[in-house]
């Protein structure tokens, strides 16, 4: 089977998939469609964050969430490690703080927010999620604390 990479390994090849397939979601968020998830996520998405539910239509619904709290919502991958199956990424979040985000009233702060996203990939889409963030430490930053 050929590669992208060109040199016909496998695992470069699933490294290949992983890393445009995390370039494609970076650029569907930055663009705010949505209409591009069910060519980036498994219709049976499993979420492990417990901060939505699983399935592609709970991912949709989930980040037309973060878009009326955060209209002008921009990521950028700052590192990636992609082995396998797995790709991984330590991203910023940015955006202005123009609408009431968890029950804090807008500020109009500029804010970012940084997670760590690891993702299972199968047959080229994302199927399974997990990550961590400090949401929580910018909402307390936010409120004043």
């Amino acid at each position: 089977m050929a590669c992208a990479t060109g040199n016909g390994s496998p695992a470069a090849s699933a490294e290949t998939v992983g890393s445009l397939l995390l370039d494609r979601y970076v650029a569907a968020v930055n663009a705010h469609d949505t209409a591009k998830f069910p060519e980036l996520f498994t219709e049976t998405y499993i979420q492990h964050s417990g901060r939505s539910p699983s399935g592609l239509s709970a991912q949709i619904e989930n980040f037309h969430r973060i878009l009326v709290s955060m209209p002008d919502v921009q990521l950028r991958v700052d590192d990636r490690i992609i082995a396998g199956d797995k790709v991984v990424a330590r991203t910023t979040y940015s955006a202005t703080h123009t609408q009431t985000i968890r029950d804090v009233p807008p500020t109009g702060k500029a804010f970012t927010f940084r997670t760590i996203d690891i993702w299972r990939v199968e047959n080229g889409k994302f199927a399974e999620h997990w990550d961590l963030t400090d949401l929580s430490e910018v909402l307390n930053k936010l409120r004043g604390g």
